[in-house]
């Protein structure tokens, strides 16, 4: 009998997922098509995996997927779904940064608003999870950081959406939805690939329908607006991209993922490695100076001051302009030797059906066109003293990752340092002749000087519109909402000091109710008439008196 008892209680614990097949070989060929299946589907029409369903299936564990779903999964195919909509229609779906639950909230009322975004940069000012460090954005913070205030965002959406709900069914009134899928930053992916799918994991269990990925180095990461970032190689970038679809498969989610290319602008890279980058990587012709690195040893080693490294670093690199290997063939070759060179470059691309050649192949084309000379060309001399490589950021090269990302990414973000249609058109036009629904991201930061580009009023106003126009469907305010918290609490701050509270009526709650904002009743906001009405239904209407926070000591009765 204890045996028998034993023996039940072992076979109610087993994992329902093989309880319900004993061949296992058949449950894993049964699951690898329906993962087959899956990826055939609308949603991933123009998504490519390097590995198979059987590597999914092989990851997955014991649980079926079926009851694991998760809630930004639904929220991704509500994305997925407003993104090709506004695609096709080439209308925008464009939002503001959000900071808390109250922004959000607010966000929410706005029909034509219908995502929300969670900026990194306004996390690692704002809020920084364990450590309370705040700091500009350099992605030092811990990992989980933006992720955590996606789930704060996220719980606060689910508290509203019901109470929402339940006033709709009583009163019969509109329904606000407050469910704006989340879009969120994710930095660099803050490490190796197994780091990046631990993020990505936590995202989608926080609630994040999409996020984004830039390909800056893990260490070498500074806000697309400041100076001084660092790529990694292309196929460094493209691990990240991977292991994220990866890790989505194996949790059986649709989140979106949104690859973003910094390399417009930046000026190193973190290494040579990969061909793609050969073309804008930079070297000196200088074949009689000493290498940068060689010379900060020496005047380390000999004690000299700060200064006098500062100045010797910007001595050198005066003395020696950068170039990029094509810009050093014209310096070094005629016009005419110069040209059958990009001639026989084209035809060599063409043969090997690459848009791209290496460094050694492009040294064996000079070598044919100009046998007898010299070509002086080295990238390693002016490597920084972390080692980094000096990188030529362009349009081209910002082309070049895109389409590289293209495959293995949802959309596509083009960092820009100034808000500029012909050169947002310029890109679109490329990357579209290649890739026809490719869909781009476009930040309209406020890191911008916006009056100081040229706006007329009416221009900056279609702006937005004019973006959707070439292809660029989501579009966001990063940081509207640090901004908006910080002009409007100085405003009554600064009043306050002195007017008191007719500075606080005229700044706050007079334009409140003049803007219908539902802040103005910050109880019934925060959802205690929801929580009384769950308490209702626990009581069975008693104590409904006595218990109610709608009594006679309710304040808000006053508005």
């Amino acid at each position: 009998m204890v045996k028998q008892l034993l023996a039940r209680r072992a076979y109610r614990v087993r994992p329902r997922y093989f309880s319900q097949e004993s061949n296992p070989g058949r449950r894993i060929a049964r699951d690898v098509k329906e993962v087959e299946q899956w990826w055939k589907s609308d949603r991933f029409q123009d998504v490519k995996r390097p590995y198979t369903a059987l590597d999914v299936v092989k990851h997955r564990g014991s649980l079926p997927t079926d009851v694991t779903k998760y809630p930004s999964s639904f929220q991704a195919t509500k994305l997925h779904s407003l993104i090709n909509e506004k695609f096709a229609a080439k209308q925008p779906l464009h939002t503001l940064g959000v900071i808390d639950p109250v922004q959000m909230s607010q966000l929410a009322r706005c029909k034509d608003i219908q995502v929300s975004y969670v900026s990194g940069w306004a996390c690692s000012s704002t809020m920084v999870g364990s450590t309370n460090e705040v700091s500009p954005d350099f992605g030092d913070y811990p990992y989980d950081t933006v992720p955590n205030q996606v789930e704060r965002i996220f719980k606060a959406q689910q508290l509203h959406d019901r109470k929402a709900v339940l006033e709709s069914i009583e009163t019969g009134g509109e329904l606000v939805d407050y469910m704006k899928p989340i879009i969120a930053d994710a930095d660099m992916g803050h490490g190796g690939p197994t780091t990046v799918m631990k993020l990505a994991k936590l995202f989608a269990e926080k609630g994040a329908a999409a996020i984004h990925l830039e390909d800056q180095l893990v260490g070498g990461k500074r806000c697309g607006h400041l100076s001084g970032a660092t790529l990694v190689p292309t196929s460094t970038h493209l691990s990240r991209l991977i292991a994220t679809r990866l890790q989505w498969d194996i949790m059986g989610t649709e989140n979106l993922i949104i690859a973003r290319t910094d390399s417009c602008n930046s000026k190193l890279i973190s290494s040579n490695i990969d061909q793609r980058d050969h073309s804008f990587i930079q070297g000196i012709v200088n074949g009689e100076s000493l290498p940068w690195a060689d010379l900060l040893s020496d005047m380390e080693g000999q004690g000299a001051s700060k200064d006098t490294i500062a100045s010797a670093e910007l001595e050198w690199y005066e003395s020696n302009p950068l170039y990029t290997f094509n810009e050093a063939l014209q310096l070094q070759m005629t016009q005419e030797e110069y040209k059958r060179y990009v001639d026989m470059m084209d035809r060599v691309k063409m043969g090997k059906q690459k848009t791209f050649l290496s460094i050694s192949e492009q040294e064996a084309i000079a070598k044919q066109v100009a046998p007898t000379k010299r070509i002086n060309f080295n990238w390693d001399k002016p490597r920084s003293k972390e080692g980094y490589y000096m990188f030529k950021g362009c349009m081209e090269a910002a082309l070049q990752r895109s389409l590289a990302f293209a495959p293995y990414a949802d959309m596509l973000w083009l960092e820009t340092k100034t808000p500029d249609l012909e050169q947002a058109r310029f890109f679109s036009n490329h990357l579209h002749g290649e890739i026809p629904e490719a869909k781009l991201v476009y930040n309209l930061s406020p890191s911008f000087n916006w009056m100081a580009h040229g706006f007329t009023n009416e221009t900056l106003q279609s702006f937005i519109w004019d973006l959707a126009r070439e292809g660029f469907v989501l579009q966001l305010v990063s940081l509207a909402g640090l901004h908006v918290d910080g002009v409007s609490f100085w405003e009554l701050a600064s009043k306050f000091q002195t007017q008191g509270m007719r500075a606080y009526t005229e700044v706050v709650q007079q334009r409140e109710k003049t803007l219908h904002c539902d802040l103005l009743t910050h109880q019934r906001w925060s959802g205690a008439e929801y929580i009384d009405s769950l308490m209702k239904v626990v009581q069975n209407g008693s104590s409904s008196q006595t218990l109610s926070t709608s009594g006679d000591s309710f304040t808000e009765k006053q508005f």
